[in-house]
């Protein structure tokens, strides 16, 4: 594929997929309502808390059926538990915090191989835990976040998956037949085989490398590239792919929005409003272009895990580098496994 395609591809809309501004103005308000509630009572940490969980648990898959949606709104659930228990033990940061961050993260990649049903789990796990991580981190009580963001993502859940009304994606899979003994020896088998373990190796080496970026600079906040590991590493592998181009020029590009306006204390009212700019803009961008979700998702998440203090301009310069070096190393990772795998 030559630069010009992939420009291409990184510029261009989805123009398949209905907009309904009734399922927008739902996904947004669970966000902005919260922050807007907590900023009116003093309680600005934990409706930022509440909004990020509602932000994780809105990208919920709509299913035709209501078992299937009522199945849905579990695993999602279940994925951001377990994030927010782990997140929230992670939170001290440092060496040990990074290994196990880590070592949760592989381990999630691992067991995704077992099932298509682990494989949804455990990829909104990684996800969210770095997410929760970094939050968890800013925050002056991590362990006190796990019940707002479980409510708003909970709450966020039920009521798109059963009020919104997009296309239906493909059923959840229907039990196989085959035995946990069965599956255990493929998942073991799966273990061996470089093609089949590729993104957990992958995922494995990626992380071990952004986050000894975050332990030999901690004041870098570098985290934030292990966050677009974790966005762009997918399953199936792709030398180039296109969302690390479209993450590394909308991070840039929301950098470039966040200095508009996040260098200063702004009043209730305007930060009130951002913020429902930034939601409204993000669900319609979301089903447009990942490159345009990302410039304004990336304000969005700096203003959720930063507590909602202003933002100078280091550490919005440092997210930046993070976030175009956790693509490079995206994609010379992808590019060695790509050619072992051709190689064995």
């Amino acid at each position: 594929m030559g630069l010009k395609s992939h420009m291409a591809d990184v510029l261009r809309l989805e123009r398949q997929m209905e907009l309904r501004w009734l399922d927008i103005v739902l996904s947004s308000g669970l966000i902005v309502l919260p922050i807007a509630l907590g900023l009116l009572a003093g309680r600005l940490g934990m409706g930022l808390a509440v909004a990020t969980g509602a932000l994780l648990a809105s990208n919920v898959t709509l299913h035709g059926s209501a078992r299937a949606r009522m199945e849905e709104i579990g695993l999602i659930t279940l994925s951001l538990l377990l994030a927010c228990l782990v997140g929230g033990c992670l939170a001290g940061g440092g060496g040990w915090a990074d290994m196990g961050l880590w070592g949760a993260t592989t381990l999630a990649a691992l067991i995704g191989n077992f099932d298509r049903i682990a494989a949804i789990v455990t990829g909104r796990f990684i996800v969210f835990v770095v997410i929760l991580t970094e939050m968890a981190r800013q925050a002056h009580h991590p362990h006190a976040l796990v019940v707002p963001v479980m409510t708003g993502g909970v709450v966020a859940a039920c009521l798109i998956s059963l009020w919104a009304k997009g296309s239906p994606a493909a059923p959840l899979p229907p039990p196989s037949g085959i035995g946990l003994k069965a599956k255990v020896r493929r998942w073991g088998r799966s273990c061996r085989s470089l093609s089949a373990c590729q993104f957990p190796l992958r995922l494995s080496v990626l992380m071990a490398l952004t986050l000894a970026m975050d332990g030999f600079w901690p004041e870098r906040h570098a985290l934030w590239a292990a966050l677009t590991v974790a966005l762009l590493c997918r399953r199936q592998l792709e030398p180039v792919p296109i969302r690390a181009s479209q993450r590394a020029l909308g991070a840039a590009l929301g950098v470039l929005l966040s200095c508009l306006f996040l260098f200063h204390t702004p009043s209730r009212g305007a930060f009130i409003l951002f913020l429902a700019g930034l939601g409204i803009a993000s669900m319609v961008a979301r089903r447009h272009n990942y490159m345009l979700y990302s410039m304004v998702a990336t304000p969005l998440i700096m203003v959720l895990v930063g507590g909602g203090r202003p933002i100078g301009e280091a550490i919005l310069v440092d997210r930046l580098v993070s976030t175009v070096a956790g693509a490079v190393l995206l994609v010379a990772v992808n590019v060695v496994v790509a050619k072992m795998i051709k190689i064995l």
